[in-house]
């Protein structure tokens, strides 16, 4: 596989630590607050990663952690009047609960701070006794110009960084770049004791400790959103390595793209948030997965609303097509047409040779959409048997899986299933907009027959009485999606 490392500044072949074997450490979530769809398509990114590293043959740990206290944690606990891991441990539940939605992986290991502060000591003391950090009034701070190598991962020279660090003025500093490993506690603040004082860490120096403890030095990737490069992922590379005595900390560094309201990047602080939980409502989790993995996963994903649409039009395909090879009838030969095996195999190696390609999703899927067509097209001019469909189905849904997108028959299911709840108000809305359906139709009958309804008022110029279907539909439920292939629907529920 190759991967761009954000350090070399260029696509690299991925040679891991341990031959068959990667460590791979992720940047967690901050939680307090819902996460967003900028959290979401981090851990979508790497958790596709993982999944694809798995099925070319990998043993893959992955440890991704949470800043279970922090600043903005302890500021919304007092306004909550709540203890700060109370409130971090009900927005961590909320924040799996939204994650299974999206179909990701756990993680093999999930460190918290509050949980790892012996491991955060031990790595600040061995910092100290390298003489790159050093005890103030408030705290122990690392001295960045200690450090020669401090830049390399931003390219940035520490003058230039002065300008853009997160440097708040304070006089116990050394130097304003330098950055706080562990801060003295204030009134009233959760806090830990150490050598040098009660106090809890910095913000950078958790990952640090997190990841080493869990995968040891020299691990092999290290990923996480761009806008942790500088100053988090800068900071943590000059605390390891001056702690390891210059060893090196990661192989490989990955960063994927900023997701952009409006032009602007999508953050808390700026309240331009569309969280996971408010798309849920309008969405499948699966078709909010398909939607952050259409673009590459390095570059800004810019929000639309209608990008969702197009990702759930996209999804009903797959679903559709994989109901379809389920369906397929008797065989009527004993092995598998050569036509379609080349087809499969062909399919399989396009797929894969795109995802070790720096995680090319948008080939990848391509690629996918493809092979449905072929399938498609090969079954209407000559037919499939049942082996033929049983190949075609394994390929498919083994390379679903790799992204992620392999609950297409629970989708199914469930959607059928909602529909089925909705049989009475289908048969009054039938009624209502003049739709002919038999009185003994299912809930699918009654949709499809208000569906004709609106086609051939639209094709006769009846456009109020299309608009009135589409909203009659709306009002139990069900909202119609025009596409090129024709008209989709999502179900609320």
């Amino acid at each position: 596989m190759r991967i761009h490392d954000t350090l070399m500044r260029r696509t690299v072949d991925l040679v891991p630590r341990e031959p068959g074997k990667i460590a791979m450490y992720v940047c967690g979530v901050t939680p307090y607050a819902p996460a967003h769809i900028g959290h979401a398509r981090t851990a979508v990114v790497y958790d596709l990663l993982r999944r694809y590293l798995r099925s070319a043959g990998y043993t893959v740990t992955y440890v991704s952690n949470y800043t279970d206290i922090d600043d903005k944690i302890i500021q919304r606990a007092q306004d909550q009047g709540i203890a700060p891991l109370d409130l971090s441990t009900r927005y961590i539940g909320e924040y799996l609960e939204d994650m299974a939605a999206l179909n990701v992986l756990p993680p093999d290991v999930t460190p918290r701070v509050s949980e790892s502060i012996p491991d955060i000591i031990d790595l600040i003391g061995r910092i100290i006794a390298n003489d790159h950090a050093y005890v103030s009034s408030d705290g122990v701070y690392f001295a960045v110009r200690k450090f020669s190598r401090y830049g390399r991962l931003s390219g940035r020279s520490v003058d230039e960084m002065r300008s853009g660090a997160r440097v708040e003025v304070n006089e116990a500093k050394e130097d304003p770049l330098d950055f706080a490993l562990w801060k003295f506690a204030k009134p009233g603040e959760i806090s830990w004791d150490s050598p040098w004082g009660r106090g809890r860490p910095g913000w950078h120096i958790e990952c640090s400790a997190m990841s080493l403890r869990h995968l040891g030095a020299g691990f092999d990737i290290h990923g996480g959103g761009e806008d942790l490069i500088f100053p988090h992922h800068e900071n943590e590379i000059a605390q390891s390595e001056a702690a390891l005595d210059g060893q090196q900390f990661v192989r490989y560094w990955m960063h994927s793209g900023m997701v952009n309201m409006g032009g602007e990047k999508m953050s808390k602080s700026l309240g331009n948030v569309m969280t996971v939980r408010e798309l849920l409502e309008q969405y499948p989790g699966q078709v909010i997965r398909l939607y952050l993995l259409q673009t590459s996963y390095e570059k800004p994903l810019k929000f639309s609303l209608s990008g969702f649409g197009q990702a759930f039009a996209s999804y009903e395909r797959m679903a559709e097509f994989e109901a379809f090879l389920q369906e397929l009838g008797q065989s009527s030969h004993d092995g598998v047409d050569p036509e379609i095996e080349s087809t499969c195999s062909g399919f399989l190696s396009e797929f894969d040779a795109s995802l070790a390609d720096n995680l090319n999703t948008s080939r990848a899927l391509a690629s996918l959409y493809e092979f449905m067509t072929r399938i498609r097209r090969m079954a209407s001019e000559h037919g499939l048997a049942k082996l033929d469909a049983s190949c075609a189905l394994e390929a498919f849904r083994s390379r679903l899986w790799v992204l992620g997108l392999d609950q297409t028959s629970e989708y199914v299911r469930h959607k059928t299933g909602l529909l089925a709840d909705k049989q009475h108000e289908l048969e009054e809305a039938a009624a209502e907009v003049g739709a002919a359906a038999d009185d003994h139709g299912s809930a699918r009958d009654l949709l499809d027959a208000i569906v004709a309804k609106r086609r051939a008022a639209r094709e006769t110029g009846q456009f109020d009485l299309a608009d009135q279907i589409r909203e009659r539909l709306r009002s139990i439920g069900i909202a119609l999606e025009d596409g090129v292939d024709g008209v989709r629907y999502r179900i609320r529920g």
